[in-house]
């Protein structure tokens, strides 16, 4: 009798310590608790690294490129470009080209002062949006790909095809009014040249009258 017990406990206790041990796999997912492997925690740190980068810093000189990225190296203050549409801008620059193996000579591209009416096309697109959201005696770094600069092409024999290039822009003025409008275009026409043509226009004017012999003689 008791060897026959004994026979019957072990199938007993093999099935108990069977179901104990695969318990675990047929327990719902929620509950089987699950470590990361070293391989998952590595990409995990990556993509947030890659989230957080700056787009600046991740600019890339490569035809992948296609957005415009900025960095402030001096903040402005009061008018700000994109407060409204039609704005009109002074502004100085400089550029190079960015990662290029030709040497060309930009100094072409060293602009004391640039007027523009913003939406106008007027202004490269990516310089003009690189612009956006400055105020007045900001300096802006903005580094602009191909398909918002001078695309495929050559641009007047100095900037090769496909360049990307990298601007540093400083807001002069912006002009909110048409007293200032006028003021801000006068001041690029050129007091001097403004008065130059005032007097060739006064001149034109009374000539009429000069080469009849004067105005007595009417």
């Amino acid at each position: 009798n008791n060897l026959n017990k004994i026979k019957m406990v072990k199938p007993t206790a093999l099935v108990l310590a069977l179901l104990a041990t695969g318990a675990g796999a047929f327990a719902p997912a929620s509950s089987v608790q699950r470590y990361p492997t070293k391989m998952q925690s590595s990409l995990e740190v990556v993509e947030d690294e890659t989230a957080d980068a700056d787009p600046y810093d991740a600019y890339e000189s490569s035809f992948k490129q296609k957005k415009v990225a900025t960095r402030d190296i001096k903040k402005g203050s009061g008018y700000t470009v994109g407060e409204s549409e039609g704005q009109l801008l002074k502004i100085k620059y400089s550029a190079k080209l960015m990662d290029s193996k030709y040497t060309a000579d930009l100094k072409a591209f060293n602009v004391e002062g640039m007027v523009f009416k913003t939406g106008e096309q007027r202004c490269l697109p990516g310089l003009e949006e690189g612009i956006q959201g400055m105020q007045l005696g900001g300096v802006r770094k903005i580094r602009v790909p191909p398909n918002k600069g001078y695309g495929d092409q050559w641009y007047r024999g100095i900037v090769p095809p496909s360049s990307h290039l990298e601007f540093e822009a400083e807001l002069i003025d912006i002009a909110q009014n048409p007293v200032e409008e006028f003021k801000l275009k006068l001041e690029d026409f050129g007091y001097d040249r403004a008065a130059g043509a005032t007097l060739c226009l006064a001149y034109l004017a009374v000539s009429p009258f000069i080469g009849n012999g004067g105005f007595a003689n009417n």
